[in-house]
């Protein structure tokens, strides 16, 4: 699940269906969500998607996860059953050292 309309990412795997979307509330099926889920809710992630994919800021912080620029999100091969951090995520791009500290501090 992820609420369309953040501040920071904000992407939940329920495992026991306790939690019912709203109205601003999406979810997503398929394989490896676990895996997924950190990639979704790395700092280096986000910041990709609010500078090319999210369309413009909401106010000061907020950015929309919407879901037709969401899905244009370029995902790296991951392997399964793996802890991710935001430095395994930047060499799953290819990011440089300047890259990586760029989409760290913003």
């Amino acid at each position: 699940m992820y609420a369309e309309i953040v501040n920071s990412p904000r992407f939940y795997l329920d495992r026991n269906g306790e939690f019912l979307p709203e109205a601003t509330t999406f979810i997503l099926t398929g394989y490896n969500l676990d895996v997924l889920i950190q990639f979704f809710n790395s700092r280096i992630v986000a910041n990709i998607f609010k500078l090319f994919y999210a369309g413009g800021g909401l106010g000061e912080h907020g950015y929309r996860y919407k879901k037709q620029f969401f899905e244009k999100l370029p995902i790296p091969l991951i392997e399964i059953d793996v802890i991710l951090k935001d430095e395994d995520i930047s060499a799953l791009y290819g990011l440089n050292k300047d890259e990586y500290s760029y989409l760290i501090s913003i």
